[in-house]
C-alpha cells in the first residue's frame, strides 16, 4: 500500500504577485504537478492534512475559484482510482464552509472530516486511520467550564484533550497499520520562527501519537521527520518564511510490518533575499551590479533572480540611499529575469541613531525597549502596536 501525504497547499487568490492571481496560478500549477507524480507513483490513498485554502474571509467570487480549483485536483486523483482523505486544518483562516460545500459534492472515494473521527478501513488494504483536525480554540474557551482561566492552563487542557482523544481513538481501532491524521504543532517539532505564532496553540505529544505506525502531519511549513511522525510542508513556497525550506510532500510506502518514506521536491516557486552592503550599493548606484549569472556561478554570487520571488535589504549610509535610484535597481533584476520583486528595503544609519538608541537602557521594560526601538528605526506605529501585543502575550505565555 502506497500513501501519500500533502498539506498546507493554501489555495488562495490575493498573494503578492505580478497580479492578484499570479501566485494562486503557481499554486495550480505544482498541484497539477503533484497529481501527476502521485498517479505515476501508483498511490493507493491520499491524505491532506488540513489548510487546503488561505482565507475565511474572502469574497464568493475569489472562494468559489479556489474550491474549483481544490475540486478539479481532486477530480483528477479519483478518475486514477485513488482514494483520499481529508481533514480540515486552522479554523481562523482554514474556512470551514469551503470543506462543507466539498462534502456537498459528493465526491466518491473521498473522506472528508472536519471534526476527530475514525475508520477501520476494509477493502483490498486493510488499515484504520485517525482524523484529528485543527482545533478552533476560541470555541473550546468559551465553554463554560473553561472561561476565566489563564491562557497557559486553557493551553494545557486543550493538548490534554487532543491526547486523549488519539489515545481513545487508538484503542478504538483494531486494524494494522494505524494512521493518524492530524493539523497540530508536535512537541518534538522543529517550528524555526514560527514556533513564536503558536505560542498558545494546543500540542501533539509524545503521548498522543504512541501506538500509531505512521503520523502524517500539517501545519509548520518545514517538511520533516521525527520517527514515524512527519510533516510534509507546503507543495508550494508561499512567502518569504519559505524561501530556505524544501518545498513537496512524502510517499510513505507500507510492506506490511513497516513504513518506507521518501520526500518528493516540488517545483515550486523560489523565493530569494539578497543584502547588499555600502560596496554592493555603491556598485549599484554605479551601475556596475549585475545579477545576470549563470548556474555555474551560483557558488559565487548566491541563488539566480531569474523566475524567483525577489526582495533586496541593504545597508548603507545617508548619503548612498540619496543617490540610490530603487527603480533602476528593480529594473535590473526584472532584466535578469526576476519573476516579481517584492521590496526594496534600506536600513540607512543615521548619525542620530546612537543617541537615540542610547535612550533604551536597562531601566525600560521589554515592551517599553520594544517600541522605542522600533520607534527609532522608522518603523510604523501600528506595527509597534502590533510587535507590542505579540511581545505581551509572550511574556504571559512564558
Amino acid at each position: 500500500m502506497k500513501i501519500a501525504h500533502v498539506a498546507d497547499i493554501h489555495w488562495g487568490i490575493g498573494y503578492r504577485g505580478p497580479t492578484p492571481t499570479a501566485r494562486f496560478d503557481d499554486i495550480c500549477k505544482t498541484m497539477d504537478w503533484v497529481a501527476n507524480q502521485m498517479i505515476a507513483e501508483r498511490c493507493d490513498i491520499v491524505i491532506v492534512a488540513g489548510d487546503i485554502f488561505r482565507k475565511s474571509d474572502v469574497p464568493l467570487e475569489k472562494s468559489s475559484k479556489e474550491i474549483r480549483a481544490c475540486t478539479a485536483w481532486l477530480r483528477k486523483l479519483i478518475a486514477a482510482g485513488i482514494e483520499i482523505f481529508i481533514i480540515s486544518g486552522t479554523p481562523s483562516h482554514d474556512p470551514f464552509g469551503a470543506y462543507e460545500i466539498l462534502e456537498d459534492y459528493q465526491l466518491p472515494k473521498v473522506t472528508i472530516a472536519t471534526k476527530p473521527i475514525w475508520y477501520d478501513h476494509d477493502g483490498e488494504y486493510g488499515f484504520s486511520i485517525v482524523c484529528v483536525p485543527g482545533m478552533d480554540r476560541s470555541n473550546f474557551v468559551s465553554k463554560e467550564e473553561y472561561r476565566g482561566l489563564p491562557a497557559h492552563v486553557v493551553h494545557q487542557m486543550m493538548t490534554d484533550h487532543i491526547t486523549e482523544t488519539c489515545q481513545e481513538f487508538r484503542r478504538e481501532s483494531s486494524y494494522s497499520p494505524s494512521i493518524l491524521v492530524g493539523h497540530f504543532t508536535y512537541d518534538l517539532a522543529d517550528t524555526g520562527f514560527e514556533d513564536v505564532l503558536m505560542q498558545q496553540e494546543a500540542i501533539l505529544t509524545t503521548e498522543a501519537v504512541a501506538g500509531y505506525d505512521l503520523v502524517t502531519l500539517g501545519h509548520i511549513h518545514r517538511p520533516q521527520q521525527n520517527g514515524n511522525v512527519f510533516y510534509s510542508g507546503s507543495p508550494e513556497r508561499l512567502s518569504f518564511n519559505d524561501e530556505k525550506v524544501d518545498a513537496g510532500f512524502w510517499i510513505h510506502d507500507w510492506d506490511g510490518r513497516q513504513f518506507d518514506s521518501r520526500f518528493i521536491d516540488t517545483p515550486a516557486r523560489r523565493f530569494v533575499t539578497y543584502k547588499l552592503d555600502e560596496f554592493g550599493v555603491q556598485m549599484a548606484i554605479e551601475g556596475s551590479l549585475c545579477w545576470d549569472w549563470g548556474e555555474d556561478d551560483e557558488e559565487d554570487h548566491g541563488p539566480r533572480p531569474k523566475d524567483a520571488v525577489v526582495r533586496i535589504h541593504y545597508t548603507c549610509s545617508e548619503e548612498l540611499n540619496r543617490q540610490l535610484n530603487r527603480r533602476t535597481l528593480e529594473k535590473t533584476l526584472y532584466d535578469a529575469g526576476a519573476y516579481y520583486v517584492s521590496e526594496i528595503k534600506g536600513d540607512v544609519k543615521r548619525s542620530e541613531d546612537r543617541l537615540r538608541d542610547a535612550e533604551i537602557t536597562e531601566a525600560l521594560g521589554p515592551i517599553d525597549a520594544l517600541r522605542k526601538w522600533a520607534s527609532n528605526q522608522g518603523i510604523d506605529p501600528v506595527e509597534i502596536d502590533e510587535l507590542a501585543g505579540m511581545t505581551a502575550e509572550l511574556m504571559e505565555g512564558v
